[in-house]
Order: C-alpha cells, then sequence, then structure tokens
C-alpha cells in the first residue's frame, strides 16, 4: 500500500456524501444515520481520540466498569412521584411531549442487531455502551436543562451533553445542523447559534450530569437536583 500523502483526503469521502445528504434534509437522513455510518471509515486515531476522551471524563470511570443499564420504569412508577419531583417533571415530559417513558430499549436492540450485522464492529465497546445509556438519561437531562424537545430544543441539548461528553453523535448533530444553516437555509443561522450557545454554555458552567442514576432520583424535588448540578433555568434562554 503506498504512503499518505499530504494532499490525501482524511475525512472519507463516501462517509462525506452521506453527512452531505443529512445537511440537505436533515430530518429525512437523521444525525443516527450518521453516527452508525461514521465507524466504517472513520480513521482509527479519530476513533482513539473519541474513546479517551469518553473515558476519561470524571466519574466515567464506574460507569463504564459496571456498564449499568436501569430497568425499565412504568408510568405507575412516576404517578407515584410526588409533587415538584423529578418523577413528576418527568411524567409531564413524557406526556406533553407523546414521547416513549423507555426510549432506550428500542434503541438497545437496534444497537445489537447492528452489532451482529457487523456494521459496528469499529465501534469501541465503552462508546457503544454509552450511546445506550445515553438514550436512558436523554429525556431525564431534557427535565434537568428546562430545554424542550422541539428542534431548537434538541439541538440545544445537544450541544449541552457535547459540552459534557464531546460525543460524535451529538458533534455530527451540530455539524449538520450549522451546515445546513450554512448552505441551505441562512435564515435559520441566529435561532440555531442561540440554541447552540445556550446548550454549550450550561454544559459548560454546570456539574458533569452525564453519569448519574436518575432512576434512582425520581423522588427528589427537581430543584434541589438542579440546585446541587448548578443549573439555573432562569439565566438562560430554554428554547
Amino acid at each position: 500500500m503506498p504512503a499518505a500523502t499530504a494532499s490525501d483526503p482524511i475525512v472519507n469521502r463516501d462517509f462525506a456524501e452521506k453527512f452531505l445528504t443529512a445537511v440537505d434534509r436533515p430530518f429525512s437522513y437523521g444525525v443516527y444515520f450518521l453516527f452508525h455510518d461514521f465507524w466504517a471509515e472513520a480513521s482509527q486515531e479519530t476513533i482513539a481520540a473519541y474513546t479517551k476522551l469518553a473515558t476519561s471524563l470524571p466519574g466515567a470511570a464506574e460507569l463504564f466498569e459496571e456498564r449499568y443499564l436501569a430497568d425499565p420504569i412504568t408510568m405507575g412508577d412516576l404517578e407515584a412521584c410526588g409533587p415538584g419531583t423529578l418523577g413528576e417533571s418527568f411524567r409531564h415530559f413524557i406526556v406533553d411531549n407523546g414521547l416513549e417513558v423507555n426510549l432506550a430499549r428500542n434503541y438497545q436492540d437496534f444497537n445489537e442487531e447492528l452489532s451482529q450485522a457487523g456494521t459496528l464492529d469499529r465501534l469501541p465497546d465503552e462508546l457503544s455502551y454509552l450511546a445506550v445509556r445515553g438514550f436512558q438519561v436523554h429525556d431525564y437531562l431534557h427535565v434537568l436543562t428546562g430545554f424542550s424537545s422541539k428542534p431548537l430544543g434538541e439541538l440545544a441539548q445537544s450541544a449541552f451533553h457535547f459540552a459534557q461528553l464531546q460525543f460524535p453523535y451529538n458533534a455530527f448533530r451540530i455539524a449538520v445542523t450549522t451546515a445546513h444553516a450554512a448552505f441551505v437555509n441562512p435564515a435559520l443561522s441566529v435561532d440555531v447559534m442561540d440554541a447552540l450557545m445556550a446548550g454549550w454554555q450550561l454544559g459548560r458552567t454546570c456539574e458533569n450530569i452525564q453519569f448519574v442514576r436518575w432512576e434512582e432520583e425520581l423522588h427528589t424535588p427537581l430543584d434541589t437536583l438542579r440546585d446541587k448540578a448548578g443549573i439555573d433555568v432562569s439565566t438562560y434562554r430554554s428554547f
């Protein structure tokens, strides 16, 4: 095999075409497709860098060692939570937005199907696990930050996750959305950047809350959890 030269592409061009497909129509070719497509063609250096970032964060070592995944919860579990608790707020978020109370279960099955098919052979175990656990805690973190499930709220939430984890899924979402604003719909630019900045700044200034077992805090007052994490929802636009 000939040695690489300074003019050789770094980003695989087949993957770049898929990225541009997402940039063209972000809601038709979702970022989760890019996340799964990425590993087949990514450089080993980039994969190693993402893995190092994820595993070196404070609080990550215990989570990765235990591979903790919460048991499914029911709406009955949430209905038993008192006023003002995380559980009550989580129930309202799920019901008001028509979401699944156990979002991660379907993704975990999808992840396993892709793994068995060989699609994710180069996805490190740590990042595969973190993707599944990330789906488990995603909506809890929406409740804690106050960001909605609408497109700009999801963008702000993604920037929040990226600030705390530097996880590739969130990097791709930010890249796709900013590229779409730049090359397709510049009228989105102000709202997109405002959402990104709100999520990013919150993620950088509050405590890292990615590795908490939020399922064990359902009966804790939401305000108590926010105060402990340094989240003051009155100081930023919630989208």
